[in-house]
């Protein structure tokens, strides 16, 4: 179960449900991370017919079967009543994909909580945890991903804004990130060559180098650009990114800088991916 500070969804979320009645025109869904209504264990969502396929339906067991944990979309919600509309067919493999991720990230950090509150000389239940850094946490960014990842990287300055948080506690938390969170990263790599026959092209050429290794600022173990030297003319490069949509867009970022560069030096350059 992963905790939400609501007891029920929002309109358009993504969440995950499981299967637990299947009927000729409707399927009923537990919603585990939510707690429903005061009487019930979990919320209940349903899914009509028209909400399952886009395919037509001869048989509504042929699509989903009882106990099958599937992601869905909020369509409607009634929180007096416990009422929740759910749709199958308008969550793409794309975001299925982002929703499964980002609930392991989810019960990731509710992990890293309870650890902090097992921890000998912490005097704080998990509750109070999730009240005092959880939730304060989670306020700042969309994702439980984005949250873990950026604490990884920043997280000392991020934690130092909790003022009500002692600063033994402060120490300890970040030392349970460091110890138990890593992230993935994507490298891009290739050769540039460049090549300037000016009188002084040598210096031409470090200027070009130097501006192109300037894009990434502030680099850090998870966004960083590297330039060596291989043999004039050629130098090594790689892009170290945390997805290969922003590696591209650092990649993209070079090309335009040793266009203009190329033009303000009278040179030429090639890029020449590995």
């Amino acid at each position: 179960m992963v905790r939400n500070r609501t007891p029920f969804p929002k309109v358009g979320d993504f969440i995950i449900g499981r299967a637990v009645n299947v009927e000729q025109q409707y399927i009923y869904v537990d919603l585990t991370d939510y707690e429903g209504l005061p009487s019930e264990e979990f919320a209940r969502g349903m899914i009509h017919i028209s909400e399952i396929s886009s395919r037509w339906i001869k048989n509504i067991r042929n699509f989903v079967r009882i106990g099958q944990v599937i992601v869905l979309r909020v369509l409607k919600v009634d929180p007096s009543k416990g009422h929740i509309d759910l749709s199958l067919r308008r969550v793409n493999s794309a975001q299925k994909k982002k929703v499964a991720k980002e609930r392991k990230y989810a019960v990731k950090f509710d992990n890293i909580l309870q650890f902090l509150t097992e921890t000998e000389g912490v005097n704080m239940t998990l509750d109070e945890a999730w009240d005092q850094i959880g939730w304060p946490l989670l306020d700042n960014y969309k994702f439980y991903q984005e949250t873990i990842e950026t604490l990884k990287e920043n997280g000392d300055e991020i934690i130092a804004e909790l003022l009500d948080i002692p600063e033994d506690i402060k120490k300890i938390f970040m030392q349970i990130i460091n110890e138990n969170v890593e992230i993935t990263t994507v490298r891009i790599s290739g050769k540039i060559k460049l090549v300037n026959r000016e009188s002084d092209g040598i210096d031409r050429i470090k200027d070009t180098l130097t501006t192109v290794a300037g894009i990434v600022e502030n680099p850090r173990e998870t966004r960083k650009l590297d330039i060596t030297y291989l043999g004039a003319p050629y130098y090594r490069m790689e892009v170290i990114s945390k997805d290969y949509l922003n590696a591209e867009g650092i990649i993209s970022d070079v090309i335009d800088t040793l266009d203009a560069k190329i033009e303000e030096h009278k040179g030429a350059y090639e890029f020449i991916r590995d």
